[in-house]
Parts: structure tokens; sequence; C-alpha cells
């Protein structure tokens, strides 16, 4: 239980992150943000038009003992570029075997 509740902190700091930058910024096209309640992955992502998107995703992982976080960029389609992260991240995370 004291595992998921570090989780859903890192979440909340994650979202106040966001919500700050759009307050203080005004951007265009405001940031969004998700993760995983039970896992360990975050999100950044904003939507430049209508059915694009831009993900920014997190992964943390322990490899060789070490712990560490792992990022890659995904643009394009929505369904598509969720699908691609989803994918990279579960790869990374050991819930699929790399393709």
């Amino acid at each position: 239980m004291a595992e998921q509740g570090r989780q859903k902190d890192a979440m909340d700091v994650l979202q106040a992150w966001v919500n700050d930058y759009n307050a203080r910024a005004r951007p265009e096209i405001p940031l969004g943000s998700a993760g995983e309640a039970g896992g360990a992955q975050l999100r950044l992502k904003y939507t430049p038009v209508e059915g694009e998107v831009s993900i920014l995703h997190m992964v943390a992982v322990s490899r060789n003992g070490r712990a560490g976080i792992l990022v890659q960029r995904f643009e394009g389609p929505t369904a598509e570029a969720a699908v691609q992260a989803g994918m990279w991240a579960s790869t990374q995370l050991g819930r699929r075997p790399a393709v």
C-alpha cells in the first residue's frame, strides 16, 4: 500500500507541475499529464492540432541493480502515438518481449 501511495504522489507532483506551468506560461497549447497508479510511468503530452499528439513518456526502471528513468518521445495521430508509447513502456518494464 505504501508503494502505491508513493506512485500516486509522483503523479500528483507531475500534475501540480503541469498545472503551475500552464498557469504561469499560459501556452497556446497547454500541457497535459497522465500516469499509472500501480506502475512506473509518467507522461507529459500536448495536442498541437486536433487528432495529433506529442507524448514525452518516462518509465522508471531498474537495470543492473541501478535505478534509472528512460524517456522516449512519440508524435503523430493520437491513437497511434498512444499505442506506440504504451507498447514501448510495456517492453521497458518487462511486460512484453521486445519485438
